[in-house]
């Protein structure tokens, strides 16, 4: 939960130029649309957002964010062999995928009561690591491996 899940795949491969709307060498748009629909299924209500940093996949807005990060792991072979419109292929790349809740500075209320211990917040976490664990695990196309 901390940390996240690394993991190689024949199941995701990388389009051409998606790293445009992130930056480049972050890939990872198939793995977050494919998160965003088994995640639908779990019941959430999901969002696909391209960040500086790779994939967001927004599962819940309830006063705090509950979401998933997702990418390419960076490593410096692959910066240094970085060409644009060139993307590596899919099983090339250690994926990592993490869960994480926030509450957003701007929502004072919220802020206050989670300050105050009203808010529980280790629970939803706890909830949807479980189930991107759960997810991961059942899908045959992911090798989970270690941090590289």
């Amino acid at each position: 939960m901390d940390s996240g899940y690394w993991f190689k795949s024949t199941k995701f491969e990388i389009e051409k130029s998606e790293d445009e709307e992130t930056n480049p060498g972050c890939y990872g748009k198939q793995l977050a649309l494919w998160l965003s629909d088994e995640f639908t299924k779990l019941g959430y209500e999901t969002d696909v957002i391209p960040e500086d940093w790779g994939w967001c996949v927004m599962c819940e807005s309830n006063g705090y964010l509950l979401w998933l990060g997702c990418g390419s792991m960076q490593d410096e072979e692959s910066l240094e062999n970085y060409q644009e419109g060139k993307p590596p292929k899919g099983t090339e790349v250690v994926w990592h995928t993490f869960s994480v809740i926030e509450v957003p500075f701007f929502n004072f209320k919220v802020l206050i009561q989670k300050w105050f211990g009203k808010l529980d917040l280790k629970a939803p976490l706890m909830k949807i690591d479980s189930e991107l664990q759960n997810v991961l695990s059942s899908e045959v196309k992911i090798e989970l491996c270690e941090e590289p």
